[in-house]
């Protein structure tokens, strides 16, 4: 006799989708052979033009637990801004994200759930790389310790949307994904989430319970382009981890951030992307005279002049990336 699910919490799938009517039925029916059975499975379509209405129809006609919206017109375009109105339209005592291309074993939620204790208020699991016929290639680190705002930054703890589940009440009130971003809004999420956590208050689980498809098109040409939009928002992101790290006194974080930086303000300036190099640069020398860091005087000579004239060997730059702290 099938055990009932009425006696145990609902938990919330919301998954963002976009033209990937060709993937998301692996997905799903990853979802409808889970061990755990009281879930719903909130499907919110970003305006796809292949079939995956269609799709989706067929689904939440067959299975009553899984739920197809479409993104509303008056809400930015994007996955997180789909993530955030799947939150408002779920009502699970459990929330977990979850990718369209991906595969959930079948005990993901099942390991999941049984690790949340009164005071845990997320639970964070490995999972598996995959090439994209789902053929496995490696396994996603997770470091337990105490430091996982530290290991995430470093990605020595391999966390994505898929990893973590999050009670439900931790996140009602709680800023979630920053969609005026347009890129690095995960990051931005995780590492707001990640800095404040004690180590009492999450769970990990250091084996895989899903498995992450890696497709070739992942690694598009958008990548190697210089998008300003894109750079400024990864510079916000770190930025603010930048002054966690100084908070923390994490010295690590604080070279490992400040070559980031670096890094940044140097493409800005071969780009002629000056805005992003003078915030870059405006930033940095409050922050480093204030916490007695040492600023290479390299930095605001070549930054300036650099900006203002354009002429600089990009040689310089690569000397900057050092460390800072005395």
């Amino acid at each position: 006799m099938q055990k009932s699910f009425l006696m145990e919490p609902l938990v919330s799938i919301i998954i963002p989708t976009y033209n990937r009517a060709h993937l998301i039925g692996d997905t799903i029916g990853s979802v409808i052979t889970q061990s755990y059975s009281n879930w719903e499975c909130l499907i919110v379509d970003d305006g796809s033009n292949d079939y995956t209405e269609e799709l989706l129809k067929f689904y939440s006609e067959r299975d009553g637990r899984i739920e197809f919206h479409k993104r509303p017109k008056d809400i930015p375009k994007g996955a997180n801004a789909c993530r955030n109105y799947g939150f408002e339209l779920s009502k699970g005592e459990f929330v977990n994200w979850f990718d369209d291309d991906d595969v959930m074993l079948p005990e993901f939620l099942q390991k999941k759930v049984k690790k949340f204790e009164k005071l845990k208020k997320l639970v964070i699991c490995s999972g598996i790389f995959t090439n994209e016929f789902l053929k496995k290639t490696g396994r996603m680190k997770i470091i337990q310790d105490e430091r996982i705002f530290h290991n995430y930054l470093l990605w020595h703890s391999q966390i994505i949307t898929n990893s973590v589940m999050f009670r439900r009440s931790y996140l009602v009130g709680t800023k979630l994904f920053d969609e005026s971003l347009s890129r690095g809004q995960e990051a931005e999420f995780f590492s707001r989430i990640f800095y404040s956590l004690k180590r009492n208050e999450y769970d990990l689980i250091p084996y895989g319970l899903f498995l992450y498809r890696q497709h070739a098109d992942t690694k598009t040409e958008k990548n190697k382009d210089y998008i300003p939009s894109f750079k400024s928002s990864q510079t916000s992101v770190i930025l603010k981890n930048f002054q966690r790290s100084l908070s923390l006194k994490d010295r690590v974080l604080i070279n490992y951030l400040y070559a980031e930086l670096i890094e940044l303000f140097s493409q800005g300036i071969k780009n002629h992307h000056d805005s992003n190099s003078f915030r870059i640069l405006f930033f940095l020398i409050p922050e480093v005279l204030l916490y007695n860091l040492k600023l290479s005087a390299e930095l605001l000579l070549y930054g300036v002049i650099a900006i203002l004239k354009k002429k600089i060997s990009f040689e310089t730059y690569k000397r900057l990336k050092r460390n800072i702290i005395k």
